[in-house]
């Protein structure tokens, strides 16, 4: 409902309120004039109903506009409500494409202009249980897409466990202290792996080491340990 209209309709409810009060004095006062004997009392009986009666429909209709106007206020913060919203789930969707536009332009032309293997993303979401997390290793092929390119990822977590510096590899974390990730693609990958940190255990950051035979040393890089995003949902 346009504010103007609101404005009317809380303006229009205090002038029936202030007739109605006026109404209710200029009643008081003429009892208290003089000229009011025994022979007016039927008369006054009669405009004492009539008052009521009178009274009783506009408090009616004030209590219909007093629910008309909660109801404009309700519709008006549900449509601002509405607005914010919608406008959140555009500027998300926005900024995802905007994410995704930079992702694909980081395959066919880097901003650098080094070509071949590379570490795009890492990213740490919550688990679906107590000290899960799932861990998650995006690597693209830059520029160079005439052929698969293939090799192992070592992720090796880095932190303090009983207040004393600890190492823990995802192949440590899954009872496989020499396995590493495989990949192979040709254009990008997404490497997922879910794992449960030891009790005790707080990484503060991580090392990625990509190896292949593609590559004349292997790629390696520190990321700062964040965990990010909703909880994974359990299966």
């Amino acid at each position: 409902m346009p504010r103007a209209r609101l404005r009317v309709l809380y303006a229009a409810v205090a002038s029936a309120l202030l007739a109605a009060l006026a109404g209710w004095v200029g009643f008081g006062l003429g009892q208290r004039s003089p000229g009011h004997g025994a022979a007016g009392e039927a008369e006054k009986s009669a405009v004492v109903e009539d008052q009521d009666q009178r009274l009783e429909l506009e408090n009616k209709q004030l209590h219909a506009r007093v629910a008309e106007l909660e109801m404009a206020r309700r519709l008006d913060r549900d449509a601002y409500g509405q607005v914010e919203t919608t406008l959140g789930d555009l500027q998300s969707q926005l900024a995802r494409q905007s994410d995704d536009l930079a992702f694909y332009r980081s395959i066919v032309s880097p901003a650098d202009g080094i070509q071949g293997l590379r570490i795009q993303r890492f990213e740490v979401l919550p688990g679906a249980a107590p000290r899960e997390v799932q861990i998650k290793l995006t690597l693209v092929q830059a520029m160079r897409h005439e052929s698969i390119v293939a090799g192992l990822a070592q992720i090796t977590l880095l932190g303090v466990k009983n207040e004393m510096p600890a190492r823990f590899s995802v192949g440590d974390l899954l009872g496989k202290p020499r396995a590493e990730l495989p990949f192979s693609f040709r254009y990008f990958q997404t490497i997922e792996q879910t794992v449960v940190l030891p009790e005790g255990f707080e990484p503060f950051e991580t090392e990625v080491r990509v190896r292949s035979s593609k590559l004349r040393a292997p790629v390696q890089q520190t990321f700062a340990w964040k965990v990010s995003g909703p909880p994974v949902a359990a299966l």
